[in-house]
């Protein structure tokens, strides 16, 4: 009896260890909102504030279990053609260029590329 019990708390403290938190895993960035895709399938945001987000923000994103921090970086030497396509088409179209860093529950890193880089 008690080595069946043994076993079976064993067993349970293993595949809470297997189940960690929810990391991040894609990301969709608009001129005012930074959307996370997670591995539990939810989705963070990260809203920009109302002024001075030309060339970025920081923050916490929310609707997540756990606190994660982010910052996103646009690249300010974007190319001029990119500029006229955001004039006629609008910003809401044409998703600005930047390097997003959130730091995941065990204080990694995570560092992604938005729109993501074409790969052949």
């Amino acid at each position: 009896m008690r080595r069946a019990l043994l076993s079976a708390l064993t067993l349970a403290t293993l595949a809470a260890c297997a189940t960690g938190p929810a990391m991040p895993e894609r990301v969709t960035l608009d001129a005012t909102l930074l959307s996370v895709g997670m591995s539990d399938g939810s989705t963070c945001l990260g809203p920009a504030p109302e002024t001075a987000a030309e060339t970025g923000w920081s923050g916490t994103l929310t609707g997540c279990a756990s606190p994660y921090p982010y910052t996103v970086e646009i690249d300010p030497g974007t190319n001029p053609v990119r500029f006229i396509l955001q004039e006629i088409l609008g910003e809401r179209l044409i998703r600005p260029i930047a390097t997003v860093t959130i730091t995941d529950a065990t204080g990694r890193d995570r560092v992604f590329q938005s729109p993501e880089p074409i790969t052949e």
